[in-house]
């Protein structure tokens, strides 16, 4: 019985820190998807224009 509560425990665990770490990181994508979008329009025929030029894009 011992080992079945301790790898429940385990995985609650690791089921906690996934949560936690999506958590952290979701609206982090998610605002910086917003900021990309406020800085790039995109043309009706797929072209991308930035709203402001003397952006550098490195990938």
């Amino acid at each position: 019985m011992s080992e079945l509560k301790g790898q429940l425990l385990g995985m609650v665990l690791v089921l906690a820190a996934f949560g936690a770490i999506l958590g952290i990181l979701i609206p982090a994508f998610t605002a910086s998807a917003e900021a990309v979008n406020k800085e790039i329009t995109i043309e009706a025929n797929g072209s991308v224009k930035f709203a402001n030029p003397n952006i550098t894009v490195t990938l």
